[in-house]
């Protein structure tokens, strides 16, 4: 407690300030390497809505620990991301794609993948929507994880299981522990 990333980001995290700062705290822990987020940085300072690309910029550039895609359909959020994290571009690439497409042809190891896209409402059809495409992200990126990689699953505790649901069950089939279940959910390969 009290460290840099407490110091830095602990009053604009809120609900995902835990699994953030567990997920990070064991990427550095294990060497860092490769950080893959799916669903982009859409502005400055929306704490409680995307600016997990300016945290993983911000901590591969902190202790160079390895380098971060991020993947996004619209390049109009790709567009917003590289200026919001202009500073560290040289640790991160910028796609503008499809994000299960992206994944499939993924050519590396994720030490810690970050699934945070296609907007989750508790409306159908867009619930269901938006856990089957997080399901699946996460069966197309599976073969590039290895062990000790982490996966980190954003709106997982909200109605219906939140994007969450359906990867949270992939996952505990394939052997991963989930090691922290609250807003996000984090599981260790």
């Amino acid at each position: 407690m009290g460290g840099w990333f407490d110091h830095n980001y602990v009053d604009q995290m809120g609900v995902r300030y835990p699994t953030f700062k567990s997920a990070l705290g064991l990427f550095l822990q294990l060497g860092g390497g490769n950080i893959v987020e799916t669903g982009t940085q859409r502005g400055e300072n929306l704490w409680g809505d995307g600016c997990s690309t300016s945290l993983f910029a911000e901590t591969l550039k902190t202790f160079n620990a390895g380098h971060l895609w991020t993947v996004d359909i619209s390049p109009d959020h790709i567009a917003i991301a590289q200026n919001v994290t202009r500073h560290a571009n040289d640790q991160i690439t910028y796609v503008v794609d499809d994000s299960v497409e992206f994944l499939k042809n993924f050519d590396g190891e994720i030490n810690l993948l970050y699934l945070d896209s296609f907007d989750w409402a508790d409306t159908e059809p867009i619930m269901s929507q938006s856990q089957t495409h997080q399901l699946r992200e996460i069966q197309a990126a599976f073969p590039k994880l290895k062990p000790s990689s982490m996966v980190l699953l954003d709106d997982n505790a909200l109605p219906g299981g939140g994007k969450a649901a359906l990867s949270k069950q992939f996952l505990a089939q394939q052997g991963l522990i989930c090691i922290l279940d609250y807003y996000q959910s984090l599981w260790i390969y």
